[in-house]
């Protein structure tokens, strides 16, 4: 039997997508330039991170499983952190300096990390949406899975109703997050000072590079662990929504003292 309310947590995850970039375009009347600018970049990012996951990544796991859970929590973090903080920030920041984006406005930044971590939510929620959907409307498909993985799909659509707010709070603090690391790439061209680069780095590096950890000593396998697992992506959400307020200060005391990146 599926649990057709979990269609949910992919409706949330879409809105949570959405819905900022529908608001930030009206109040601040921003170009949809920067927005799909955003969301571009992401392509580009996870494409090449899907290429890896289909041909480098298999290989170090299972070289890392004669070491131990220590091992593959502590290389898996440093392989997928530095993975997403070298391309999601590196190619925000190529995409920066050769086009037209080295002139953008501290909002315009804000769209395109709005973009960036639109794109991923609404997509993320659509896949959701429809893999419920399809088994709610077609549960024989079902049998038709390999063994070894019909156990884990009926877990997986038959979780409590109570999961789905953990990929919707999961996705509000992400997008924070992708704002703020955009604003930092931003930042760095606009003042010419590469330490923000390396602070965007840095910081999805580190939201990436503890998931291998948390997989390993938290996991997902119930409620309780579930919502434990996003407790750390939430409390980087909040460090990041401070630093998008740190940024935007930083970037209006530069602007007042006539440091602009058109120069």
């Amino acid at each position: 039997m599926v649990n057709s309310w979990l269609m949910f947590a992919g409706i949330g995850m879409i809105l949570v997508g959405a819905l900022p970039i529908l608001w930030w375009w009206r109040k601040k009347r921003t170009s949809l330039k920067y927005f799909i600018f955003g969301a571009a970049v992401w392509f580009v990012a996870i494409l090449i991170k899907l290429l890896m996951d289909i041909t480098l990544t298999p290989l170090l796991t299972n070289y890392l499983q004669s070491y131990g859970t220590l091992a593959i929590a502590v290389s898996l973090g440093f392989y997928v952190g530095l993975r997403t903080g070298l391309f999601e920030s590196g190619f925000t920041y190529i995409a920066g300096v050769k086009t037209k984006l080295k002139h953008v406005t501290f909002d315009e930044a804000v769209a395109f990390g709005l973009g960036f971590g639109g794109i991923e939510a609404i997509l993320l929620g659509l896949q959701s949406f429809l893999n419920i959907l399809v088994f709610a409307l077609m549960p024989t498909l079902l049998n038709q899975l390999p063994e070894g993985q019909q156990a884990v799909a009926q877990h997986q659509l038959n979780q409590s109703t109570w999961i789905v707010f953990a990929p919707i709070i999961e996705r509000i603090a992400t997008i924070v997050i992708h704002v703020f690391a955009a604003v930092l790439v931003f930042l760095s061209i606009h003042s010419f000072e590469k330490r923000y680069l390396v602070y965007s780095v840095g910081f999805k590096s580190l939201v990436d590079g503890i998931i291998p950890a948390l997989t390993v000593y938290v996991g997902s396998s119930t409620l309780l662990s579930t919502y434990l697992m996003e407790l750390p992506i939430l409390g980087l959400g909040l460090v990041a929504a401070g630093g998008v307020l740190w940024v935007k200060d930083k970037w209006r005391n530069l602007d007042a003292k006539g440091n602009d990146s058109v120069e």
